[in-house]
């Protein structure tokens, strides 16, 4: 193999490395904080739809789309309190710098998980930051998202039911930026707001 295949394949190794470590370490921090549900509830399934997305879409760069993967919810994974965003933002910066990432890559990073809840479509400008809020949004129509929130809630049934469907619109509407992604998951979210719509 030429110099130059090697030199990328190495480059591919060490990428997909620090991708696996931040996974790790977001993993055991989970563990370590009682968010085990978060991690299998949500964390993954939002990398699986990230995959799906990068497929379709392979002019993204998937290395920002799989750090913003990983970062997009530590304020959560950390039990922090404050802006989710914000605190999500800074929490993102310490992490990819203690990985060794630029300055470059880590304000990327954290551009998208300014905007990553949805609430102002318009300021998602990148491909990446569209593919992380629309597999963040993909993630709450499986496994289960809103009965384990169910569970865990401290609201009455109609606050529930409200706090739902305002999540559901959100998400269907606001956050999945794709057609095609629409698609993927109109079925469940048609079933999701018959449910909560039932009296």
């Amino acid at each position: 193999m030429p110099s130059g295949g090697r030199c990328v394949e190495n480059d591919r190794i060490k990428y997909m490395n620090k991708i696996d470590q931040l996974k790790k370490l977001v993993k055991e921090e989970c563990f370590k904080n009682n968010r085990e549900w978060f991690y299998k509830t949500h964390l993954i399934q939002v990398e699986k739809f990230a995959k799906i997305l990068l497929k379709k879409l392979p002019k993204a760069d998937k290395e920002t789309v799989m750090l913003a993967v990983w970062c997009h919810d530590l304020q959560r994974v950390r039990n922090l309190k404050g802006d989710h965003e914000k605190v999500g933002a800074r929490e993102a910066a310490k992490t990819l710098k203690e990985f060794g990432y630029d300055d470059g890559v880590i304000e990327r990073i954290k551009e998208i998980i300014s905007h990553h809840s949805g609430n102002d479509p318009k300021k998602i400008k990148t491909l990446e930051g569209k593919i992380l809020v629309s597999a963040d949004a993909m993630s709450h129509y499986h496994n289960d998202f809103f009965l384990k929130i169910a569970v865990m809630a401290q609201r009455d049934i109609e606050q529930f039911k409200k706090w739902s469907l305002e999540k559901l619109n959100r998400n269907y509407n606001k956050k999945i930026f794709f057609p095609f992604a629409k698609k993927m998951i109109k079925k469940r979210h048609d079933a999701l707001m018959y449910i909560f719509t039932m009296k």
